[in-house]
């Protein structure tokens, strides 16, 4: 087992490793729909493509000449004033796996058996980790607004509960979703009631970041909130904050992730699914 792994499974032992689940573990789900069309959760790019056609570009690439991926979800904010109702109904129509998909999706899976990890975060806006864990029989809290956190407390709290945390909001609560760049600059003030929850649940813990590359605006205020907050832990062995699970990692990923403090775990673009479930079974 390489060092970081063995790491890794030491804080999951010590029940201080907090997974932070990206868009790469949903696409990895796969089911055919009843007309014999194959299926995947859909990618953030798909995402961007819908609200182009959404807003009259049969070509979304020609958009993309004009602005990046969150300035093309900022102009679609500011034509269709509706808390991006459309783009959302297109996403619940998007994110119906059947529960056999859930079920056997080995990132999941694994996940699912992962009991000493009581709070799982991520930026996704589906509901395939709160099913998953309900499939395979493990009871979790759904945290996507301050006021289930005090619904949490007000009913007493159990740590028999595993609680998801939705960092971006979800399809039941759109106006907290984290989807224009106007959204992310305001999430860049590390201001909302939400990162005030990470900063705790971080304390004590290392983060392993599953389902994200260099690219996403999500690792980049993250790693900002976590090495401005908190630089290297205090505890051997490493010394490290974070990991991150990288597809066929070239010396850019490791030189610039590794100045961020954060260590990367490579597995294989062509066996993604397959080597991420492997890792989480090894730290069981």
């Amino acid at each position: 087992m390489p060092s970081s792994a063995a790491d890794l499974r030491q804080r999951y032992q010590e029940g201080r490793l907090l997974p932070f689940i990206g868009a790469g573990v949903s696409m990895g789900v796969r089911w055919i729909t009843p007309d014999g069309m194959p299926k995947h959760g859909p990618s953030w790019s798909e995402l961007v493509e819908e609200a182009a056609r959404q807003l009259g570009f049969t070509e979304p690439e020609l958009l993309r000449v004009r602005g990046e991926d969150l300035q093309i979800l900022e102009y679609y904010r500011s034509k269709k004033y509706d808390e991006l109702a459309a783009l959302r109904n297109w996403l619940v129509q998007e994110l119906h796996p059947p529960d056999e998909a859930l079920r056997d999706a080995p990132v999941l899976r694994a996940l699912a058996a992962m009991e000493k990890s009581r709070v799982v975060y991520t930026t996704n806006f589906d509901d395939f980790i709160e099913r998953a864990l309900g499939l395979h029989g493990r009871p979790f809290k759904r945290v996507a607004v301050e006021g289930h956190v005090a619904e949490f407390l007000r009913e007493g709290g159990t740590s028999a509960l595993t609680e998801v945390v939705k960092f971006h909001g979800d399809l039941e609560n759109p106006s907290e979703m984290v989807v224009s760049e106007a959204d992310y600059r305001e999430r860049l003030r590390l201001a909302t009631p939400m990162d005030a929850r990470l900063r705790a649940d971080v304390l004590g813990r290392v983060i392993l970041f599953m389902g994200y590359s260099f690219r996403d605006w999500n690792v980049s205020y993250l790693f900002h909130l976590v090495n401005s907050d908190f630089g290297p832990t205090q505890q051997p062995p490493g010394g490290r904050r974070a990991y991150i699970t990288v597809s066929d990692p070239s010396d850019f990923e490791y030189e610039l992730f590794g100045a961020r403090q954060i260590e990367v775990i490579p597995i294989r673009g062509s066996h993604a699914t397959e080597d991420l479930a492997a890792l989480l079974m090894e730290l069981l």
